[in-house]
């Protein structure tokens, strides 16, 4: 019998991701084998891959490459040649699907049998905490693990034409055609249109072709133009990141391979008015992935590619300089906090160098001060954030896990180290001095001193709590 959709994942020696992955999707699709079918293209691993496919209790259609072909070649394996569903959908091996997911694929395709596109809504969720809730009792994702989705818009609905997706409530409309993930389409699209593509066997994250970055949208966008779609509002999948082997390309890839995409999509019938919604999306985001690039060029590679073609296009645009100084203001303001913490905190430790601290906030500042200044990492006994989805994460290399901010309670720490903005640190200190009165605590509005119980850190003076503001 054939199968309606083929769930096609990709893989290139990542056993480690796809073992997590089969293990939920065995749940995520009992009950719809008569109609789902899952298909691996590996791209020639020479890890375990082979083994954790053998071992998977799913019926799958397996293919293996004999040599490493590139991302978009593999693609087109698993899509034109293994696949036999009339749709396919494309997902990553450290993505995570939603159990609910196929009930709302497949009512959509109820609701609209005709319309060859349906797009997914989507989540993000971090590489290390994927697999805590996959083994977790349910592996169902929780409300706060579902709280930043791609659109805002809540309900089905059937749009007339691709490009009225632009018109959805989103904080960032341009990522919605680049993620390969978040549409199901039917088969014959990719068979049909893959002439269009001129793809490379680039490896390391640094193509220039977007035959390479964005194969999908180059198959489907243009033959779709003008075309009706359904849009499911459900989210249906929670995007892998901080997975990528290439993710120092990450930002270099979205800012010339959307660029080039779009430019692309200038040449084609796609609707001019949805376009221009797109490029200034696009603008926004070139601005403030640029100044990222810019900040910490350690960290985000390929900025001489973007410079050459992208960003000179960018410029004359007012939304990409608005974007650019504010992300600058905003990453400039944390370096300074984050110096003048350390600051503070190393005067502490000159007196109490055995003092037991707490960080408060890891987004950000508190991240950055331990990774500028790892030495303080040695003193560093908790660590908490108000964002659950961080909780249980490893924090950076101090053997320590996130927890939530009720674990402080028997807690012995001198100093709680608040990495927040300025106007929350006043919330931060009421509820941990609420629970233990006898802190010292160091933010960015200087240090202070609360009540204490103990002789290790001393009761400072007004005087002194004055002075050490102005410094």
């Amino acid at each position: 019998m054939t199968p309606i959709l083929s769930i096609c994942i990709p893989t290139l020696n990542r056993a480690h991701l796809l073992k997590s992955m089969l293990f939920q999707l065995a749940r995520v699709v009992e009950g719809y084998l008569d109609r789902v079918e899952i298909v691996i293209a590996d791209n020639a691993s020479i890890d375990e891959t082979k083994k954790v496919v053998e071992s998977c209790p799913l019926p799958i259609q397996y293919g293996c490459q004999k040599e490493t072909v590139g991302f978009t070649k593999n693609v087109l394996f698993a899509t034109t040649e293994l696949a036999r569903g009339e749709f396919i959908w494309i997902v990553g091996d450290d993505d995570l699907i939603v159990p609910s997911a196929l009930k709302h694929i497949f009512d959509s395709l109820a609701r609209a049998p005709d319309v060859s596109y349906h797009y997914l809504n989507f989540g993000w969720i971090n590489i290390a905490k994927r697999d805590e809730i996959i083994y977790g009792q349910s592996g169902y994702p929780n409300e706060t693990q579902l709280n930043k989705l791609q659109f805002n818009e809540t309900s089905w609905q059937l749009l007339d034409k691709i490009e009225l997706l632009t018109q959805l409530p989103s904080d960032n409309i341009s990522a919605s055609f680049s993620g390969i993930f978040c549409f199901i389409c039917r088969r014959q699209l990719f068979i049909r249109e893959q002439i269009t593509l001129n793809p490379t066997d680039s490896l390391d994250g640094s193509s220039t072709n977007m035959s390479d970055c964005f194969p999908h949208a180059m198959l489907t966008l243009a033959p779709l133009a003008g075309e009706p779609i359904a849009y499911v509002a459900e989210p249906c999948l929670l995007q892998g990141i901080n997975g990528w082997e290439w993710g120092g390309y990450a930002y270099k890839n979205m800012i010339l391979g959307t660029y080039q995409l779009f430019r692309w999509l200038q040449s084609t019938a796609f609707d001019q008015n949805a376009l221009e919604i797109l490029w200034k999306s696009y603008y926004s985001m070139a601005g403030r992935l640029f100044a990222r690039m810019q900040h910490e060029p350690d960290q985000h590679k390929g900025a001489e590619l973007i410079l050459k073609e992208a960003i000179p296009y960018s410029t004359s645009h007012p939304q990409f300089w608005d974007s650019l100084i504010t992300e600058m203001k905003m990453l400039i303001n944390i370096d300074n906090d984050v110096e003048a913490l350390a600051s503070w905190l190393r005067q502490e430790l000159t007196h109490h160098p055995q003092a037991k601290l707490g960080l408060w906030g890891v987004a950000g500042r508190g991240t950055k001060l331990f990774r500028k200044h790892p030495n303080f990492l040695r003193n560093l006994i908790w660590i908490t954030d108000k964002n659950e989805l961080e909780h249980g994460l490893p924090f950076l290399q101090s053997g320590q896990s996130i927890s939530q901010p009720e674990s402080q309670r028997g807690m012995d720490i001198d100093i709680l180290l608040i990495g927040t903005r300025s106007e929350f640190v006043i919330d931060v200190e009421n509820h941990v001095c609420s629970i233990s009165p006898s802190l010292t605590t160091i933010s960015v509005n200087g240090i202070k001193r609360h009540k204490h119980n103990n002789t290790a850190i001393h009761k400072a003076s007004k005087t002194e709590y004055n002075e050490t503001q102005k410094n």
